[in-house]
């Protein structure tokens, strides 16, 4: 069992610091071109690698909250790379079975990050896996019903280049935040208060999705710039 175990945290290191690496590629480089379509796919395959790995690890060790909360954060990132890669496989087309299984298989993990973290915060004296269970949780569903509610629609112009932007970006927010709470304690005192731990924890998010945003909006303009029929 250790060596099994061994071999699948093995792979999901490396699987993930592949991920953050080549990750950053797409983002900086020409939408649409050869080298932005290639590393974007070593990114998903990476991508579903660490979810299997996170998920067999978790079930192969003893039940602990910060394991986990990093299985729950795989899974989250794993739906969002999946719906920001599917988006561009589905450009005009609706949704498939695929994506209402992964919309509903995530809003159940969403429901039970959520869940536990409700339980921690009643029943236990614990002050800071309560928080982040519950943020995580409900950020994890609330993309999972964002695509719910947006897959019983007709298809809307451009939604795939959208999501494909917010999706993968948030993939990678994900995944930058699984190696950075992983690593916290050589980054961070050790008798640091909870809340700057807890404020490392959600900070990537916070930052992020800033800068997604920001992204989304310049896209807006210069479509609107180019193609006013387009949005």
């Amino acid at each position: 069992m250790n060596t099994v175990v061994i071999s699948l945290l093995m792979t999901h290191i490396a699987t993930g610091s592949l991920a953050l690496l080549v990750g950053l590629i797409p983002m900086f480089s020409r939408k649409g071109n050869r080298l932005h379509k290639q590393t974007g796919l070593v990114f998903v395959y990476c991508m579903i690698v660490v979810a299997i790995t996170a998920l067999l690890l978790c079930a192969l060790q003893p039940v602990k909250m910060m394991r986990l909360f990093l299985t729950g954060i795989a899974v989250f990132s794993f739906y969002l790379t999946m719906t920001g890669w599917r988006a561009t496989q589905r450009k005009t087309t609706g949704p498939g079975v695929v994506d209402w299984i992964l919309a509903y298989a995530t809003l159940a993990v969403s429901v039970a990050m959520t869940g536990y973290g409700a339980y921690l915060l009643l029943f236990t004296d614990a002050s800071f896996f309560p928080v982040v269970f519950s943020f995580f949780g409900v950020l994890t569903g609330v993309f999972a019903r964002k695509d719910i509610a947006v897959y019983k629609r007709p298809v809307e112009k451009l939604h795939w280049f959208f999501q494909h932007i917010t999706r993968m970006g948030g993939a990678y927010i994900a995944t930058f935040t699984a190696a950075l709470v992983t690593n916290m304690d050589r980054l961070i005192p050790a008798n640091s208060p909870d809340w700057i731990i807890t404020a490392g924890w959600i900070a990537p998010s916070i930052v992020g999705g800033m800068l997604i945003a920001r992204t989304v909006q310049h896209y807006v303009r210069n479509l609107k710039a180019a193609k006013p029929a387009l949005v």
